[in-house]
């Protein structure tokens, strides 16, 4: 359907939704084709409402009524008529909501700061390949006992809280390993509100949230009592709090491509069609892969979208945000969004999937894809290529990567190294990763295509695969757990490939496996503090790395490069089952990663060559 016409009348760019006063409560939403709007309140949400009040329409479309009290503490939905038929739902603009999100609650959202959170800054970077991020589901972090957190707190945002938790070795989880591990940001699946989890019982399912309800408020699974609507708000911000208080920013996945109901979502109910892009037949296009994507180029979703990532910056501040399906959005509004929250946080990272999850309504022209990188110059990309590369096909289980066997893969290894990706507009734009939250975990993916090779073998692909990714010029993405072999499990030699709704059993983090694979979690912590002590893996544009990199001679299947920028510096990889012998440039070389050790401290000195084990990078510095 063509909503052009009334984009040119009705395009609306005031506030909508509660404003609440001493004396007044004031309510605003946009529905400009509506018959009729009644704003229903109600003392408690399980109650019938207690009131029923018609509001007014005004010329901008916008229907309002100033109730002339304070009506804190009270719920509220809207019943939209349409056609002669009405319908009820949840302001789409509510911040804050009763269990499961049904009806908007009224309060003063300054009750809910933490202390000293007025002065609560955001976390700032030089650069975004200074930024190394931690993946992770709020719910996965801490729900295994093993985590150390109170059980009233496993799952939950306030497990974040608990700088204390350890194992029985006394080798500290959740808050504390994330601290000494060194990462920069933690990337939370989405704790926006979100459907299929009965928040009333939380444990009798499993989702990893990307079931958009309500976008600017946050999910209560994740509360210690999601019947109340202000303790979620409360500590969803003393999460945040926690973290930056460790120096450590917090990036909100969110999923502004499309919502879980469709024809009966309070975005239809509100205004039918308007928020949907319509297929060719008239349905709805499905450019998400899930059932309907949202309109992005229509006045009011765009404004509806970047007002929801400002809320989420200004009300919590939130440091950074990776966009769901990015490819389904347009062009128009993903920069807009930068623009606005550059001007708050020049620091925010945005970052996203340069992908749809099927055919879209949106002209390819104007989707902010991976192909279309160098026109939303503000945003990162997953580096999808370099992923298959390091570690095999994502989606084809058996298929071996470059750490793996497939030494084919030899020279997108270099590109990955050097940042080579053709659609980039530079190294910041992107993001270099082997394993996410999607398809096997990295330690999944090499027990079923090297399932043949000894667990010693395995453990040393994992590091080379880590050492890939935090070598890489861009910006560096790991899943929570990968860093101690997290594994997902199903049974009988199988294993999960999309864990989305499978049980804790499954998908949480198992953290007794940290004491048995300290050795690769140390590894990876070293590597970050490398990484963060040598400026040269963290150029900022093409021309640097064009003019400090040169790839040279190795024996077949392996890489060297030497990067040159206010020092000297080697990076060796060889994935072969063989040591294998590098000739060194003239000088004294410093080995700071070796087979099974990073340090920004030296471990030994060589010249003129050097013997890099069996599937292994080795990194050494010319201090001379």
């Amino acid at each position: 359907m063509d909503f052009s016409a009334v984009d040119a009348k009705f395009a609306y760019n005031g506030f909508l939704g509660v404003e609440l006063f001493d004396d007044r409560t004031s309510f605003s939403v946009w529905a400009p084709e509506a018959e009729e709007v009644l704003l229903k309140l109600y003392s408690v949400q399980e109650d019938a409402p207690c009131d029923q009040i018609p509001m007014k329409k005004d010329e901008s479309g916008v229907w309002r009524y100033s109730y002339p009290k304070s009506l804190k503490g009270l719920y509220y939905t809207y019943a939209f008529t349409y056609g002669g038929v009405t319908r009820e739902c949840i302001d789409i603009n509510a911040r804050a909501a009763g269990a499961n999100g049904l009806r908007g609650y009224i309060t003063d959202l300054a009750g809910t700061d933490p202390s000293g959170w007025k002065n609560e800054g955001y976390v700032s970077l030089g650069s975004p390949s200074d930024a190394v991020i931690y993946e992770l589901s709020v719910r996965d972090f801490s729900s295994d006992p093993s985590s150390g957190v109170a059980e009233a707190s496993r799952g939950k945002f306030s497990a974040f809280t608990d700088r204390r938790s350890h194992l029985p070795s006394g080798e500290p989880t959740c808050l504390g390993h994330i601290k000494k591990l060194g990462v920069t940001h933690v990337h939370l699946l989405p704790v926006f509100d979100f459907e299929g989890v009965d928040e009333k019982k939380p444990s009798a399912a499993y989702n990893w949230g990307y079931n958009p309800s309500n976008y600017n408020l946050p999910e209560g699974s994740y509360s210690r009592d999601p019947r109340d609507p202000e303790l979620r708000i409360k500590e969803l911000k003393s999460l945040v709090s926690a973290l930056h208080k460790e120096g450590i920013g917090v990036v909100m996945d969110v999923v502004y491509n499309h919502t879980y109901r469709s024809k009966d979502s309070c975005f239809n109910v509100t205004y039918p069609d308007y928020y949907y892009r319509q297929s060719a037949d008239g349905g709805f296009s499905n450019g998400s892969g899930c059932g309907c994507e949202l309109a992005t180029e229509r006045a009011m979703v765009r404004k509806y979208i970047v007002d929801s990532v400002l809320w989420w910056a200004k009300e919590y501040k939130i440091d950074g945000f990776r966009f769901d399906l990015m490819a389904v959005l347009d062009i128009d509004t993903v920069n807009e969004i930068a623009e606005r929250l550059k001007e708050i946080n020049p620091s925010a990272l945005l970052y996203g999937e340069g992908w749809t999850g099927g055919a879209s309504a949106l002209p390819y022209e104007r989707s902010a894809s991976k192909g279309n990188a160098r026109r939303v110059p503000k945003y990162a990309f997953f580096n999808d290529s370099y992923r298959d590369a390091i570690k095999g096909d994502n989606f084809n289980d058996p298929e071996l990567g470059y750490i793996s066997g497939n030494y084919h893969y030899r020279q997108s290894v270099i590109n990955g190294l050097l940042g080579s990706a053709v659609w980039a507009g530079s190294p910041s734009q992107i993001v270099n990763y082997c394993e996410s939250h999607d398809n096997l975990t990295l330690w999944d993916k090499l027990t079923v295509s090297a399932g043949g090779c000894h667990d010693d073998d395995r453990k040393k692909m994992s590091r080379l695969a880590m050492a890939l990714v935090m070598l890489a010029q861009g910006v560096p993405f790991i899943q929570a757990g990968q860093e101690f072999l997290r594994s997902k499990p199903l049974g009988h030699g199988r294993y999960d490939h999309n864990s989305y709704m499978s049980p804790d059993s499954v998908n949480s983090l198992k953290w007794y496996k940290l004491d048995e694979n300290l050795r690769e979690s140390e590894y990876c912590r070293g590597l970050i503090a490398f990484r963060k002590a040598h400026p040269v893996l963290r150029l900022t544009s093409f021309y640097d790395i064009e003019h400090a990199a040169q790839v040279l001679s190795s024996p077949d299947g392996t890489v060297a490069i030497k990067l040159s920028r206010g020092e000297e510096m080697l990076i060796l990889v060889n994935p072969i089952p063989r040591a294998k012998m590098f000739l060194l440039p003239d000088g004294e070389w410093y080995l700071h990663v070796s087979d099974i050790k990073a340090s920004t401290e030296p471990l030994a000195t060589y010249c003129e060559a050097i013997v890099v084990p069996p599937i292994s990078a080795m990194v050494l510095i010319n201090k001379s």
